[in-house]
């Protein structure tokens, strides 16, 4: 099994899908506003992109572009497909897409103190045995809660996320999350 990637309209017949799983798998603290993230689409400074398993819609990413950094925002597998190594290979076929830039995505950073650690540490699991690895700096976001940054490429320059966050959230500051990126001395 191949997964295909599509790269879609905001105007697709997938969006319905992909707004409901979008809503089902992201808690509310974490969802950027929809009609926001369609309207960056729209702009040619991201894309949707939907999964299929040959005809049948698995999942979707939507990934921030600029001209070196592919950031992958949100990568959600539909809850009733998951399991069945659909994320792995999602991976795979977005580490080829973007293989001219690049790549990085954000995880919470594990800690004893969080209510869903063992959560954090799995995914952490996951990213790493599929190439992501931490690249060198995290951000601290609204709450505190601290994500690592992780790239395929190892080592990333921590200005090229902050610019590529600013630029997507331009005059819409009240949604920028990153409100500091530090050093990891991990």
């Amino acid at each position: 099994m191949v997964l295909k990637v599509e790269k879609i309209s905001t105007k697709s017949q997938d969006f319905k899908q992909i707004k409901r799983v979008y809503e089902e798998v992201f808690p509310k603290v974490e969802r950027i506003p929809l009609w926001l993230l369609k309207m960056r689409a729209n702009e040619g400074k991201a894309e949707f992109c939907s999964l299929y398993n040959e005809n049948e819609w698995v999942g979707f990413f939507y990934t921030i572009l600029t001209k070196k950094l592919a950031y992958i925002f949100f990568l959600a597998v539909d809850p009733d497909r998951q399991g069945d190594g659909y994320g792995s290979q999602a991976l795979e076929v977005i580490k080829e897409r973007y293989q001219d830039y690049t790549m990085g995505l954000s995880s919470e950073r594990p800690s004893p103190e969080a209510p869903n650690n063992e959560q954090r540490i799995r995914r952490q699991s996951f990213y790493e045995r599929n190439g992501f690895t931490k690249a060198g700096f995290y951000s601290i976001e609204k709450g505190g809660v601290r994500y690592d940054f992780l790239s395929p490429q190892g080592k990333v320059k921590s200005n090229l996320y902050v610019d590529l966050m600013a630029e997507f959230f331009k005059q819409r500051q009240a949604y920028y999350l990153p409100l500091r990126v530090e050093k990891d001395d991990e």
